[in-house]
């Protein structure tokens, strides 16, 4: 006999098991669209990716910190805020350390975190990780009562609601995930256009969506490619949902045999790599595409360059349309956007998400303020009572060595000065190296410095104007700092595969500047140009030329043997600082090797060579107009005889040429008529007793130009010479000494090149260190290390 479940106190209560089961799962599903799968407006983060970045942050791992495991920061993650397993944790970290995933990198990931060719990551175990820069700008002043915190899941620690985020993250690095009955999908954009877009906001509330897109125009993928200029961008950015359209950039190459190629150098946003080569590997199995021979992957660390030879006689254009159809070369990133707005998911467009990211800004730059503010009083109430007790210092003494117990001094001080106990306890804590005459000083200027802090931050929190002001000025600071140039090109619609091949303005593509650097093995490294331009250190591959460029301007590049290639800088991907470059081999199809130098092929100049034995020739730019990739002949040459510098000169234009026995000499370049390419020139210097031509450099201007003149010998020894010490001597003539008896470099302060046979590299340093010696006098100053000549010196980035 069955017995009655019995209850000694409470009640029983009849529930709808469908009731219940509705509501279990509202409950559950709540939890993973706020908990897991949703990004917070306000920062962009989902919070295991916040939890992530703030137990890093807490646990030291900052950027000029050593690296440490990510077992160890997965390890903290797990056991204070996310104790949902140390998979999905560490699938977040990696995420947020792929440079091919994350447009700006929150996590400094050291080791092999996975490729994109969907390659896993390492173990936990085997990589490390700390915060980047960037990230700390997430995080920045989150110690100061920024933002609200909540107890973690077990009560024993606080965790961050949301981060403080100096920068509109959810633009900037975008979103995907998957919740119960709904989903995200934000595209990555360009940190400086965003945070234009959001200072205009701030100053703007009210503008509308065709001012904000002429500052966003479109997103910005990792891995760049183009993106199609669609009604789809628009629709995205005024209702939070739309279709990008991205396109595989690719550049058609000529190899020996007259055999045509495509290589495909970017590839569009999430696009696995090795799927992708699959996909075209099977349309070539299954006779889809005929007109390809042969397909590799030639990638590596310096680049993406994935190469389909083509059979004789086919046209890469049409290849290259057809691809765009067949494959994932051509595709739609789908936005969805949508976010958590005061925990509910809501679906934003671009205003609404900006509109909403100033709100927390100004919120968070309140709560910063008014906690400085805090600070700075109670600061400054301490200082009020230590210079009351230093103006009655004599009674304060008295009254201190009368009490009994610290308990009794403090209580006379605070009748006896009507202080408060903070301020009585601050004056009983004072010690006696306060009373020196220096100390009051110190004490009193501290106080009048804290109250003009004071009364800055009162008209900030009493001012919204003020506020805002503080606002934009720190956002285009983080913009000033951190933002990158736009990888993701954006183009107009109808423009061909052929167009594309052409590369350049001809694919709808906006000429960028760029700095080339071409060097001695062969390999063409493009970077944008900035102010100072990084150093390369290559210890077996010295730069031969730095060229100051645009995407839509074609490069001479000129080997010893007096052999050209012109290469367009459309056709070779924007790299960046660390990496070695493009070689000039596999992009041409042609061995290069020892290469001299490289020059612009732009205006109305004439390339000039200088060869080893002393012989100039200069011919018109227009002569190497030919096709890309293709060998020309840039000078003629003796058989014992090679090409030491390539210059671009003018017709008023004077030339400094030098030699390895220390003679230089300068001449106008109107003495060299020009010839053809093919010619040998005429003699530009006596070059004798064994020596030969080290360096030519062009100065411009010639009689009205003013600078120095600046020599290396080939023990590290610089030295800076006034360029009117070098006398217009005349083509032919020996030349005057520059004080070195073994030169291995000389060239003028506004286009240097180094082409010392064999390679010397010269290192960068700050031109005041090397003073100003008359003619062949004077020793210059000694340099160690190598580093890139530049054709800026002005811009050489200064060494210790």
């Amino acid at each position: 006999m069955s017995r009655q479940p019995t209850l000694a106190t409470g009640s029983i209560d009849t529930v709808s098991i469908a009731d219940r089961m509705q509501q279990a799962f509202l409950d559950y599903s709540m939890s993973v669209i706020v908990g897991r799968a949703l990004p917070d407006v306000r920062d962009g983060l989902k919070p295991v990716q916040r939890r992530i970045l703030y137990s890093m942050w807490e646990s030291g791992l900052h950027p000029d910190r050593p690296y440490r495991k990510c077992a160890s920061a997965v390890g903290e993650v797990m056991k204070k805020y996310h104790p949902h397993g140390d998979t999905s944790i560490y699938d977040a970290l990696v995420r947020m350390a792929q440079d091919f995933s994350t447009r700006e990198l929150l996590v400094d990931g050291h080791g092999n975190f996975g490729s994109i060719d969907g390659d896993p990551p390492a173990a936990m175990r085997y990589t490390e990780a700390r915060l980047t820069p960037l990230a700390m700008e997430l995080l920045d002043a989150i110690d100061e009562e920024t933002v609200d915190v909540e107890p973690n899941y077990d009560g024993y620690e606080t965790q961050p609601v949301v981060l403080p985020a100096r920068f509109p993250n959810l633009l900037v690095n975008g979103a995907s995930g998957i919740a119960v009955g709904m989903a995200t999908n934000l595209a990555p954009h360009n940190l400086g256009e965003v945070i234009e877009a959001a200072i205009a906001v701030i100053r703007d509330p009210g503008i509308g969506l065709d001012d904000l897109m002429d500052l966003v125009p479109a997103p910005d993928f990792p891995t760049g490619a183009r993106i199609v200029s669609t009604d789809g961008i628009r629709e995205a950015y005024d209702g939070g949902r739309g279709a990008v359209t991205m396109e595989a950039v690719a550049t058609t190459e000529t190899r020996s045999g007259n055999l045509p190629r495509i290589v495909v150098t970017e590839i569009p946003y999430q696009v696995n790599k090795s799927t992708l080569l699959e996909r075209i590997a099977d349309l070539v199995a299954n006779k889809k595409f005929e007109s390809i021979r042969d397909l590799r992957d030639e990638s590596s660390r310096d680049g993406m360059r994935i190469v389909i030879e083509l059979k004789r006689g086919e046209d890469p254009a049409e290849v290259l349309e057809a691809l765009y159809r067949s494959t994932d070369l051509r595709t739609n990133f789908n936005v969805n956007a949508v976010a958590l707005v005061d925990n509910a998911p809501v679906t934003l467009g671009l205003h609404e998400m900006l509109t909403h990211y100033v709100a927390h800004q100004r919120d968070v730059v309140t709560r910063r303020t008014a906690h400085r503010l805090r600070q700075a009083r109670d600061r400054a109430h301490v200082l009020e009572g230590l210079l009351t007790a230093l103006d009655h210092l004599d009674e304060v003494i008295a009254l201190i060595r009368g009490s009994s117990t610290a308990a009794d001094a403090r209580t006379a001080l605070v009748e006896r000065f009507d202080l408060t106990d903070v301020q009585a306890t601050a004056i009983l804590d004072m010690r006696l190296r306060r009373l020196a005459a220096l100390e009051r000083a110190e004490l009193e200027d501290e106080y009048q410095e804290l109250q003009e802090v004071i009364a800055g931050l009162e008209e900030i929190l009493g001012d919204p104007e003020r506020l805002d002001a503080v606002l934009c000025d720190e956002l285009a600071e983080v913009s000033r700092v951190h933002a990158t140039p736009r990888r993701s090109r954006v183009v107009a619609e109808g423009i061909s595969a052929d167009d594309v091949l052409q590369g350049g303005s001809a694919a709808g593509f906006e000429a960028r500047d760029v700095t080339a650097l071409v060097t001695r093995n062969g390999y063409l490294k493009v970077l944008p140009t900035r102010r100072q331009t990084p150093a390369h250190t290559h210890p077996h591959d010295p730069a031969v030329a730095v060229v100051r460029a645009t995407t839509d301007d074609d490069l001479l590049v000129v080997l010893a043997d007096g052999t050209g290639y012109r290469v367009g800088l459309a056709d070779v991907p924007v790299d960046r600082a660390r990496n070695r470059g493009t070689a000039l081999s596999g992009l041409l199809g042609d061995e290069v090797a020892d290469v001299v130098g490289a020059v612009a092929l732009v205006g109305d100049g004439a390339v000039t060579t200088v060869s080893a034995s002393g012989q100039v020739k200069r011919s018109a730019v227009d002569d190497y107009a030919s096709s890309r990739g293709t060998g020309l002949v840039v000078t003629g040459l003796k058989d014992d005889d090679r090409v030491a510098a390539v210059l671009l000169s003018g017709d008023d234009d004077h030339v400094v040429v030098a030699t390895s026995d220390g003679m230089v000499t300068r001449f106008a370049t109107d003495e060299v008529r020009t010839m053809g390419r093919t010619a040998a020139g005429v003699v530009a210097m006596n070059v004798a007793g064994g020596a030969h031509v080290i360096s030519a450099t062009v100065v411009p201007g010639g009689d009205d130009a003013a600078g120095d003149v600046v020599t290396v010998s080939t023990d590290g020894t610089v030295k800076r010479t006034g360029l009117e010490e070098y006398l217009v001597k005349g083509r032919g003539a020996k030349g005057v000494t520059a004080g070195m008896d073994r030169l291995a470099f000389c060239g003028v302060a506004t286009a240097v090149h180094v082409t010392a046979d064999p390679p010397v590299l010269v290192r960068a340093v700050d031109l005041d260190e090397a003073r100003r010696a008359s003619g062949g006098s004077g020793s210059g100053i000694t340099v160690t290390g190598p580093v890139v000549a530049e054709q800026d010196l002005d811009r050489w980035r200064p060494a210790p």
